[in-house]
């Protein structure tokens, strides 16, 4: 199921993309119900205005590809995004896909380095396919290596599974992807999300601003694969954004997890308390506990 089209939806557009800080802040504030009439109340509503009509037509192509987009107001709209401790939500949500399965729970998500190992490739498909068994549905940041593994064995499987994107809906990567799992999204088993505007193109620091999503998104998180938190590549100093996601669950207070393996990223969040040895044998809630981690 997708949503269809309201006449506001260009103006949640514009206050996520286009507003000013200071007008953000006051949307907070304010939270209005009626948000165009808010917009047009705006000190920059004159440099707004012209975009009404591109941004309209980004919209209209996106719905025509079978997308939708979910905002702050909508009772669709995730509630875990909500709730979450020190978690700015955010205004919209782009989808691609039956965004009914926001609101099934269980969800397990996952994280991983993108250059896995052989092991944790083994390992992340072990346990998707032991948690889909349990009636887990899974998310990840749909990027190669661990979120790869887990989201094929995941519909392999017969679950279901969201990927929270880097780039926007309309972007030739997800275009690529959605061509690829076409027989998921058609049988309403995939729901791919991106906070991002539709044309928005991947980033590194997108990838890291979806982290945040996909932690606050699960009942708790599973890291199966980590580098160090901190490693010198070509002369700079680069965080790893599978242990940026653990640190980022759990401030929000989601339960995190590591796989007791030989990687150095793993080993840091055990050692420092950010994530609990993922037991053997390891019994997760049932799905009738999901609730209890929302």
């Amino acid at each position: 199921m997708k949503l269809e089209p309201r006449d506001d939806w260009v103006y949640w557009t514009l206050l996520a993309h286009y507003a000013t800080a200071e007008t953000r802040k006051r949307f907070w504030a304010e939270r209005p119900d009626d948000l165009p009439a808010f917009m047009r109340r705006q000190p920059e509503w004159a440099e707004l205005e012209p975009k009404l009509v591109q941004e309209a037509m980004v919209l209209h192509n996106l719905s025509e590809q079978g997308g939708s987009l979910i905002t702050l107001a909508d009772a669709e709209y995730p509630e875990p995004l909500r709730t979450a401790e020190n978690l700015r939500p955010p205004m919209v949500l782009y989808a691609l896909g039956d965004v009914r399965l926001l609101a099934e729970h269980p969800f397990a998500a996952f994280a991983g380095s993108r250059n896995a190992s052989e092991r944790a490739i083994q390992e992340a498909q072990r346990l998707a396919s032991e948690l889909v068994s349990e009636g887990y549905h899974t998310v990840t940041g749909f990027a190669k290596g661990v979120d790869a593994t887990v989201a094929h064995t995941t519909l392999e499987q017969g679950g279901r599974t969201i990927g929270v994107l880097a780039q926007g809906l309309l972007h030739r990567l997800t275009q690529q992807a959605a061509r690829e799992f076409m027989h998921a999204l058609n049988e309403d088993r995939l729901l791919l999300l991106s906070e991002l505007h539709p044309n928005a193109p991947w980033s590194g620091s997108f990838a890291m601003m979806r982290n945040r999503l996909v932690a606050a998104l699960g009942d708790f998180l599973i890291v199966v694969e980590s580098g160090p938190e901190l490693s010198q590549r070509n002369g700079k100093t680069v965080r790893s954004g599978t242990y940026e996601c653990a640190k980022i669950a759990r401030k929000i207070g989601r339960p995190v997890y590591a796989l007791d393996l030989p990687a150095e990223g793993n080993q840091q969040l055990l050692a420092q308390g950010i994530a609990t040895r993922w037991g053997e044998p390891f019994e997760p809630p049932t799905p009738a506990q999901g609730a209890l981690f929302d």
